[in-house]
C-alpha cells in the first residue's frame, strides 16, 4: 500500500494539476494575514474554507488521473478496488497535512494574530482544517470516482455542493423549511461556528463535533459503496 501511496503522489505532483489549487491556497493564505493583528479563531475559519475547496479540487484531480485500462491495471495488483480507493484517500491526506500545517504556524510565525495562542485554540483550529479537508476530499471522491463523475456538469455539481454547504446558514435564515434539506450537505457551519475567540467547551460543541464525525463516516461509507457499485 505504501507503494501505491508514493506512486499516487508522484504521478499527480508530475501531472502539474496540483499548481492551480495550491497557488490559489498560498494567496489566500498570504491575502488572508497580509495585515497584523487579526483575531485568532475566525481567521482559523476562513483558511479552514480555503482547505475545503483546494482538498475538493485536488481530490478531483487525483482520482481521476488514471485512465480506465490502467486503473484496471492497478486493481490487479493491488487485490481489490478498495485497497486502490483507500490509497487514494492516504495519499489525499499526505497532502493535507502540509497545507494545515502552512495555514497554523504561518500567521504564529509572521506574528499576525493580537492575542497569543492556547492549548484549546490549538486543539480547535487542527480539528477544523482536519474536518474541512476531509469533507473536500470526500465532496471531491463523490464526483469523480462514482457514477456522478459520468456526468459532464460533475465539476459544477462539485461546486453547487460546496457552495451550499457554505452557504447554508444564510439559506436557512431566509427559509426555515430548508434545514430538512441542506442536511444532506457537509456540516461546515457545525465546526465553523465554534471558530470565534468567546468560544467555551459546551455541550453543543460536543454535539456539533460528534454529529460533523458521525457524518464524516457516513459520507465515506456511502462513497465507497457508490464507487464499488461503478466499478462493479
Amino acid at each position: 500500500m505504501s507503494a501505491f501511496v508514493r506512486y499516487e503522489l508522484l504521478n499527480f505532483i508530475r501531472s502539474l494539476k496540483f499548481i492551480p489549487p495550491v497557488v490559489l491556497y498560498l494567496a489566500w493564505i498570504f491575502i488572508l494575514y497580509a495585515y497584523k493583528n487579526v483575531p485568532i479563531l475566525s481567521s482559523y475559519g476562513v483558511s479552514s474554507i480555503a482547505i475545503y475547496l483546494v482538498m475538493t479540487w485536488i481530490a478531483m484531480g487525483m482520482l481521476s488521473i488514471e485512465e480506465e485500462s490502467e486503473k484496471h491495471i492497478l486493481f490487479s495488483h493491488l487485490g481489490s478496488k478498495w485497497r486502490y480507493l483507500r490509497g487514494k484517500w492516504y495519499a489525499l491526506l499526505l497532502m493535507m497535512v502540509p497545507f494545515m500545517l502552512f495555514a497554523v504556524f504561518f500567521p504564529i510565525f509572521t506574528g499576525s494574530f493580537k492575542a497569543g495562542m492556547t492549548i484549546e485554540y490549538y486543539l480547535l483550529t487542527f480539528f477544523c482544517h482536519t474536518v474541512f479537508a476531509i469533507l473536500g476530499a470526500l465532496v471531491g471522491t463523490l464526483f469523480s470516482a462514482t457514477r456522478l463523475a459520468d456526468n459532464k456538469y460533475a465539476w459544477l455539481s462539485a461546486v453547487f455542493v460546496l457552495v451550499c454547504s457554505l452557504a447554508s446558514k444564510s439559506l436557512i435564515e431566509t427559509a426555515v423549511f430548508l434545514k430538512w434539506i441542506l442536511w444532506i450537505f457537509p456540516p461546515v457551519f457545525n465546526v465553523i461556528d465554534h471558530m470565534d475567540n468567546d468560544f467555551n467547551v459546551n455541550n453543543g460543541l460536543w454535539f456539533d463535533l460528534i454529529f460533523v464525525i458521525a457524518y464524516i463516516v457516513l459520507a465515506a461509507t456511502i462513497a465507497v459503496w457508490l464507487f464499488l457499485k461503478k466499478e462493479r
